[in-house]
């Protein structure tokens, strides 16, 4: 069962670290949620473990599944729910025991897709004496026959390989079941630097960098022998169907296909003199989707805020933001929509006509993602007086080019909440002569209509195989947000949304 602890609100919420102590935590006594994180990084691997890992953890705490096809005649105020799309994307939400429509919902949008390798759909390949493992790199950083920067840390690292696996079952249905091989059995190696010139790059995806996953037998052994008949033993290494099929405990030829990821499996770890850092892959952005999820069911865990609540407080997490969020599981697609439309219609009987539109002006948004923490050893690259430090809180994200969609209505929402509940807020905004990601903010903004700011949990290292992050800033993330399910209320009329 997933190890998410539910901290009293009022235990949540620490005094601010002083401005001398922000860096020096306690190293016996761990910061709110900052073990919690490190089990679920370790645990959700792939974007399918993290959303079955988040399903289980709703699951446990009461939340009722809504599969898409079902009706959901049955949602009543009081009640928890969660859906999910592809096995990749979840949304849950929690209906206060006092709501009526058109009252307003408190979302948090974030997205649990992170930078890894795809395997490909005929993976199979060797040369030189060495069996490869074909696969395509996750992200959109660029062309991949170009050096991506997004990828130049895969090389030379320990992966593993997990995601989803489609096997027949013995009444011809297709199930789906998750893997992790739980080992390094991959690696992208370098060229040594004595070489020279090609050692240098730029580097071609496609011929340069393909992991290498054993020795190729000569002559091969009867159990390495391709000889796994169908389509399957045709696009993929007998040995690589073998090693997924003996994890599950299936029979290889039951194997009708699958969706799996290369990923770094080096355990995260608390980092520096007091621990006070954690170093942790996947950090973009399973971070902030982390920090949502336990601050919807932190607060929907307290039965009185429950009981008399009259909003609903929302948790979306979407797959394939690294891609352009595109895809019926990403946040460009209807799916967020559908979950507000089909939860207030039920909730609004037969006075639905028209108030899912009065719903939506009513409600708010936070749009998380990860955001840049100051790098002292490139502070040029930043705006000094927008730069946002580890182990402070989260950061609203502005940029007058629409990259987000934080404005002066949205932080002043922003920090009311946060002085209700003690919490520090930062900024960031990029250079003029920067540029800027993008986070799942502007295009739910776009579809939905919904009042938006974009907020961050800042970390280092963002887009790296690795990155870093401070060991309180899973804590604070959950701290906001949880205080905006329980403030949002209260504070809905705070400020001019028209």
């Amino acid at each position: 069962m997933p190890a998410i602890s539910f901290p009293a609100y009022s235990e949540a919420k620490p005094d601010r670290p002083r401005d001398d102590d922000v860096h020096s935590l306690d190293e016996d006594s761990p910061p709110p949620y900052a073990d919690e994180f490190i089990h679920f990084i370790d645990s959700a691997p792939t974007v399918y473990h993290a959303c079955a890992y988040f399903a289980s953890a709703l699951k446990a705490a009461g939340y009722i599944e809504l599969p898409e096809r079902a009706s959901w005649q049955h949602i009543a105020p009081g009640g928890k729910y969660y859906t999910t799309r592809n096995s990749s994307a979840i949304v849950a939400f929690a209906v206060g025991g006092q709501y009526k429509p058109p009252n307003g919902i408190a979302v948090v949008s974030a997205h649990i897709d992170a930078l890894c390798w795809k395997v490909k759909p005929v993976s199979k390949d060797s040369k030189g004496g060495y069996d490869r493992l074909s696969a395509a790199p996750y992200s959109g950083g660029g062309p991949t026959t170009t050096w991506d920067a997004s990828h130049h840390t895969w090389w030379d690292r320990d992966l593993g390989l997990g995601g989803r696996v489609l096997v027949k079952g013995k009444d011809g249905k297709i199930v789906q079941k998750l893997v992790n091989l739980g080992r390094p059995i991959a690696r992208i190696p370098t060229l040594a630097r004595h070489f020279g010139a090609p050692a240098l790059g730029p580097f071609n995806f496609e011929t340069n960098m393909v992991p290498i996953i054993g020795m190729t037998p000569t002559p091969p052994s009867d159990e390495q022998l391709d000889d796994i008949p169908g389509v399957m033993g045709k696009q993929h290494s007998a040995r690589l169907l073998r090693a997924v099929a003996k994890e599950l405990g299936v029979s290889v030829l039951d194997i009708v296909d699958f969706d799996l990821e290369l990923f770094d499996v080096t355990p995260s770890v608390y980092l520096g003199l007091d621990k006070e850092f954690i170093s942790a892959p996947r950090l973009d952005d399973k971070l902030c989707s982390f920090a949502a999820v336990s601050a919807l069911l932190a607060a929907s865990s307290d039965p009185s805020f429950l009981a008399n609540s009259g909003t609903i407080s929302m948790a979306a997490c979407f797959d394939t933001e690294e891609v352009g969020s595109g895809l019926r599981q990403g946040a460009k697609s209807n799916f967020l929509q559908v979950v507000v439309e089909r939860a207030v219609e039920v909730l609004a009987g037969s006075s639905a006509k028209g108030i899912v539109g009065q719903v939506v002006g009513r409600s708010f948004m936070a749009s998380a993602d990860v955001t840049h923490a100051l790098n002292p050893n490139f502070s040029d690259a930043y705006l000094l007086t927008t730069a946002p430090l580890l182990n402070v809180g989260i950061a609203c994200k502005v940029d007058p080019n629409a990259h987000f969609t934080s404005n002066s209505t949205s932080i002043a929402l922003v920090r009311a909440i946060a002085e209700k509940c003690d919490s520090a807020v930062q900024l960031f905004h990029i250079r003029n002569d920067g540029r800027s990601g993008s986070t799942v903010g502007p295009m739910l903004s776009e579809r939905l209509g919904m009042p938006t700011v974009d907020i961050g949990i800042p970390q280092f290292s963002m887009h790296s195989i690795r990155g870093l992050t401070g060991a309180s800033d899973p804590g604070l993330g959950v701290r906001w947000m949880e205080g905006l399910f329980r403030e949002f209320e209260g504070l809905g009329d705070y400020v001019p949304f028209e």
